[in-house]
């Protein structure tokens, strides 16, 4: 039997090695040829591009491994068929469940380390890639511009170049900028080049030979200004300091960051319920059961039935004041406790995904195997094309369920575990069926 187990375990890993290989192949020329569109002859070392390249790989890593795991349980267990293996061993009294076991314990090991690497190294490396983005933007804003499109990544202008200059690549040809303010087109600079600069606060564009068109606002008039040279520079953050560190987002917290942030916006919930509860005590209305969804309307109910026991119009006119006031806090209170609900659902559902993910690997091999013995062959396009078809299915239902459960349409942790179900009862029923 150890024999039979290095057997199927060594025909198993060279399978999955070969499968993630290619995989993980596809994904990275895609995402090279997305990055170097954006980045190639622009004047950037190799160096920086291939860290850039390395961090924005993470996510490839992740959603590889599951997959490869299904074409290389196909591959296996689908040679052993067509070789007729799989028959011989059951001859012999081996079961179908004693051929698989190896495999399946191969797959359990790599769901740990991938759980490790999506707890804790995914993170860390999408925080970096972030920060890689973050920091090029600055140093290089023209990197973010494409010719002939519109951009509105700069706050409050819509900027757009005709050509770039092939040998100064901060250089740009017939640029037109629209200066936007509370959705009212104030000025507009049309000039025959600029050349862009930066630095850790603003965005300079040094523009040559043109106009600019803007309405006063006080009388709506217009004016129009000829210039040679003119010189303009928008703040790209009016809060902007070196020593503040970025704000991570959900998907760069580590497993730990985010049970620490879920416990903090728990007590802030709790302590923002306690104010509101003191504040309706105040007003003689009973927090022994307080309904948070319609507490508004509870209050309004409250508050006419209060008036309508005053008789007195000054006591009346206090009172209202009061309520008003009154409400407008609590209403505050609880649009931060929504707030708050949201921020716990989407860490909620990131940490179920960083389990629900490599778990994965595990019920692709058990409809990986199966279907490779009905299909009584090892070949690496067609695993390749049923793996794709598993894969897609999953895909969809991952990232719909996350952008249900983020919206609060849908419960956070179901959204995670429910695609993993979802595709074993297809898999199942696919198996069932197959002749």
């Amino acid at each position: 039997m150890k024999v039979l187990n290095r057997y199927i375990l060594k025909e198993f890993i060279q399978s999955f090695v070969i499968s993630i290989s290619i995989i993980y192949t596809i994904l990275l020329i895609q995402l090279m040829i997305k990055l170097l569109d954006k980045f190639l002859g622009k004047g950037f070392d190799s160096i920086f591009l291939l860290k850039l390249l390395f961090y924005n790989t993470a996510w490839i890593i992740a959603m590889a491994i599951p997959m490869a795991v299904l074409v290389a349980s196909i591959l296996t267990y689908g040679k052993l068929s067509s070789d007729n293996e799989v028959v011989g061993f059951k001859s012999t009294g081996i079961s179908v469940l004693d051929i698989v076991k190896p495999s399946l314990f191969t797959s359990i090991i790599i769901a740990i380390i991938t759980i490790y690497f999506s707890c804790n190294i995914l993170p860390a490396m999408n925080y970096k890639a972030r920060q890689l983005n973050h920091e090029l933007s600055k140093k290089r804003p023209d990197v973010e511009f494409d010719e002939n499109i519109y951009s509105d990544l700069i706050p409050n202008h819509i900027v757009k170049f005709k050509t770039r200059d092939k040998q100064n690549k901060s250089k740009f040809y017939d640029i037109i900028i629209h200066q936007v303010f509370n959705n009212r087109l104030n000025r507009s600079v049309i000039a025959d080049s600029v050349i862009l600069s930066s630095n850790d606060e603003s965005i300079m564009f040094n523009l040559f030979d043109g106009t600019i068109h803007e309405r006063i606002s006080t009388n709506e008039e217009y004016r129009q200004i000829n210039f040679k040279n003119y010189k303009l520079s928008v703040p790209i953050d009016k809060n902007n300091n070196r020593k503040i560190k970025y704000v991570r987002g959900d998907r760069e917290l580590t497993l730990a960051m985010l049970n620490h942030n879920i416990d903090s916006l728990t007590n802030k919930i709790s302590y923002l319920k306690n104010k509101i509860n003191k504040r309706l005590d105040l007003f003689n209305i009973d927090t022994t059961n307080v309904n948070f969804n319609n507490l508004l309307t509870q209050l309004e109910i409250e508050n006419k039935d209060s008036l309508s026991k005053i008789s007195n119009r000054d006591q009346e006119k206090i009172y209202n004041v009061k309520a008003k006031a009154n409400k407008t806090i609590i209403s505050g209170y609880l649009k931060n406790i929504d707030r708050s609900l949201n921020k716990i659902n989407r860490n909620t559902v990131e940490i179920h995904k960083k389990f629900a993910i490599p778990i994965a690997s595990i019920i692709f091999l058990l409809i990986g195997a199966p279907l490779g013995i009905k299909m009584q062959r090892g070949n690496m396009a067609v695993s390749m094309s049923i793996s794709l078809m598993f894969f897609i299915l999953y895909y969809i239902l991952i990232v719909g369920g996350e952008q249900l459960a983020d919206k609060n349409l849908f419960n956070p942790i179901l959204s995670m575990w429910l695609p993993n179900l979802i595709v074993l009862a297809f898999g199942i029923f696919i198996l069932r069926f197959k002749k």
